[in-house]
Order: structure tokens, then sequence, then C-alpha cells
């Protein structure tokens, strides 16, 4: 029983930091959002049904849960924003001049991420 408390608070730490850095990312570029709510729905599913239920209800959250769970669908319109925001964030990185290091695993990373995003369907299939 302790052990299962245990458990659940630490699924809810991760529900709520993860769903604060969603947030975060919303407003900041660089700092992916919609990873940040699937990681959020994928810990309150475990340990907090009211994160879980907020998550699905909530008209910003809500699609992009459907959209995953019916397909690992990411719609073009984030798929957009998100590539923006990489572009965005290189360009930044690109222009002060950084460590070579840090840029080539900034770019990288930003490269993966970019590849991975395009290539999930971007409609949810009717039955």
């Amino acid at each position: 029983m302790i052990i299962k408390k245990g458990r659940n608070l630490i699924y809810q730490i991760i529900a709520v930091l993860s769903l604060v850095m969603a947030f975060v990312g919303i407003l900041l570029p660089g700092i992916p959002a919609a990873e940040f709510i699937l990681l959020c729905a994928w810990a309150s599913a475990k340990g907090s049904p009211r994160i879980n239920s907020f998550l699905h209800s909530n008209k910003y959250t809500g699609q992009i849960l459907y959209n995953w769970n019916n397909g690992k669908v990411i719609s073009r319109k984030s798929k957009l924003i998100s590539t923006g925001s990489m572009v965005f964030c290189a360009s930044i990185i690109i222009y002060h001049d950084v460590n070579e290091f840090f840029l080539i695993f900034s770019l990288g990373g930003m490269l993966i991420g970019f590849l991975w995003i395009w290539s999930r369907p971007e409609k949810v299939k009717s039955i």
C-alpha cells in the first residue's frame, strides 16, 4: 500500500512538472509543449485521475491527446508551430556564435525532432 502511494506521488509530480513545462513551452520557443503534454497525460493516467480528466477536457490539450490516442497523429498546425520554433531557436544559436559542440548537439537534436514530427500522420483515420 505504501509503495503504491509512493508510486502515485511520483507520477503526480511528473504530471505536474510536465504540465508546468508545457505551459512554459507555449510561451518560450525551444521548449516543446506538445511533448510535455503527452508526458503529463501518461503520468496522470497512472497517478492522478483529476489531472488526466483536466487534460482530456481542456480545449487546448484535449484535441492533441485525442489525436495522439487515435493514431499518434500530430496536426499540421502543431507541426508548423514546432518547425517555426525550431527555426527561430536555431537562428538564435547560430547568430550568437556558440561553442561548436553545443551548436552541433542542438541542431542535431532539432533535426531529429523535426524529422520525427513530420513523419507522424496529420489526420485521424476515420473508421
